[in-house]
């Protein structure tokens, strides 16, 4: 069986799970192409044919005028078939004649190939692809994650009301992600796959000491500086322990566009010694921070489900995380880690400080329960299979 994997790009440095997944499958037999929008950075790594879109010049009105209409014939010439059969199903959905045009270009370097199961790692990707799979006689499935579902249609209402009626299956991380989808149009009767991340144990081994809280707490958090994350409301709640005589570290390893912002975050409230940005970290580096933090922290505003939490937990580390949307089906609330109220420093202050006030013991069988459901509920073993399942026929 023949798979494509539509991506914004090859998979990057923090995409283990596309790498996994491609792997996996091509050792199980498919036979995988990713499209995507450029190469990236790790291409190499990635065993699997890559097709990459021709780029899309809107800085330059000459390169469109000369480039697009040359690629647009010789796409007609070569895949005349695909590429007609793609542009009057634009048209029947009442696309204008230059947009369907243009969605030909755009799907250029998928037209030319012939696979069984056109997958669509994000849903945003769908976008000026919704009769792609048709157009090349293939099955159309998708993954729902958090910005996706979330966020982007947000801004972007009724984005999705065609790729909806179009999807064949659909792979959802939580359960909260496929409700979210049902309530802006997917249809109930779409057949779904709930598989969670998952994690390499082997990675993530159980530290030395689980349940164990320095006399100074070192808490850790791990992932992208975006404005989702809501890392304001962390380090807030770090001052908050600081004014209560807490003696407290608060490392944050992962770089990106709020960094100065939260930088300056810290120093206003006094903490620019107490909170440390140690920008992007290796996975073995991140394994030897997890060893020595005592708590684990994500306050996001929003999270799909979150594998760094999932990592954490498997390394036995005590988790705190917010009640926003996957983090409570990633987390079970006083048995395998602590939920706390999203945007509200003082309760996440107020849990950690009950923590430290458990003793050993409690905090050691909260580690030791959260690494057991790890090792049942989110081995990569279970996720391989499941993920093979999905794309059989």
């Amino acid at each position: 069986m023949k798979i494509g994997l539509v991506l914004p790009e090859a998979p990057q440095y923090s995409e283990t799970f596309f790498k996994y997944k491609i792997r996996n499958l091509t050792d199980a037999g498919f036979e995988v192409t990713v499209f995507s929008n450029k190469p990236g950075d790790d291409s190499d790594e990635i065993k699997c044919k890559i097709k990459s879109a021709y780029p899309v010049y809107e800085e330059s009105k000459f390169k469109q005028l000369f480039f697009i209409p040359v690629i647009l014939l010789k796409t007609f010439l070569l895949n005349y078939k695909n590429s007609r059969r793609l542009f009057e199903l634009e048209r029947g959905d009442g696309i204008s004649f230059s947009d369907s045009l243009k969605s030909v270009y755009i799907n250029s370097h998928i037209l030319s190939e012939k696979v069984d199961r056109l997958h669509f790692g994000f849903m945003t990707m769908t976008l000026r692809r919704e009769n792609t799979a048709k157009a090349i006689g293939a099955e159309m499935s998708v993954s729902l994650r958090g910005y996706d579902v979330n966020v982007y249609p947000l801004k972007n209402p009724g984005c999705y009301v065609r790729a909806w009626k179009k999807t064949d299956k659909v792979h959802t991380i939580s359960d909260y992600l496929r409700d979210k989808a049902l309530k802006t149009g997917l249809p109930e009767d779409v057949p779904f796959e709930k598989i969670s991340p998952a994690i390499d144990l082997k990675q993530f081994s159980l530290k030395s000491e689980p349940g164990k809280i320095n006399k100074k707490l070192n808490l850790l958090t791990v992932g992208r500086l975006n404005w989702i994350k809501d890392y304001e409301t962390a380090i807030s709640a770090v001052g908050k322990l600081k004014n209560r005589g807490a003696e407290v570290t608060y490392n944050i390893a992962g770089s990106g566009p709020e960094l100065e912002r939260l930088i300056f975050c810290a120093y206003q409230l006094g903490l620019e010694k107490d909170v440390i940005f140690h920008g992007k970290k290796s996975h073995g580096e991140i394994n030897e921070m997890m060893e020595k933090a005592d708590i684990y922290l994500q306050t996001s505003m929003q999270e799909g489900f979150c594998g760094s939490v999932l990592e954490a937990q498997a390394k036995g580390l005590l988790c705190v995380v917010s009640d926003a949307d996957g983090l409570k089906e990633n987390v079970i609330d006083e048995k395998t880690g602590w939920i706390s109220e999203k945007r509200n420093p003082a309760a996440f202050a107020d849990k950690i400080e009950m923590i430290m006030n458990l003793s050993e013991e409690k905090r050691k069988e909260i580690a030791l329960n959260a690494r057991r459901r790890i090792e049942t509920d989110f081995n990569l073993e279970d996720q391989k299979e499941r993920f093979i399942n999905f794309f059989k026929p």
